[in-house]
């Protein structure tokens, strides 16, 4: 048997965002609006996690050189520190 334990998140939101968010939520039909908010975090996490493309071509590029052994291993800082580059390009 599977158990998931379920966490609370309490969010502060605006009257009106509030309301709209309640009116979708019953316009597409959704058993409850926590169920819509659920779903559209999901959402909104996996859009985040997906990598832009210039960001998976320089991971490729990376592996590539490490195969060939023209790189040696970097850190993860090193990493992110070039990731940071290419958004400020």
């Amino acid at each position: 048997m599977v158990r998931f334990f379920v966490a609370s998140l309490t969010i502060k939101l605006p009257d009106n965002q509030k309301d709209e968010i309640e009116a979708v939520a019953e316009r597409k039909n959704y058993n409850s609006v926590s169920e819509y908010v659920r779903e559209a975090l999901r959402n909104k996490v996996e859009e985040d996690l997906v990598l832009r493309p210039e960001v998976a071509e320089k991971l490729r590029r990376r592996v590539k050189e490490y195969e060939k052994g023209k790189t040696g291993l970097v850190s993860h800082e090193e990493l992110e520190e070039e990731l940071k580059q290419l958004d400020e390009d």
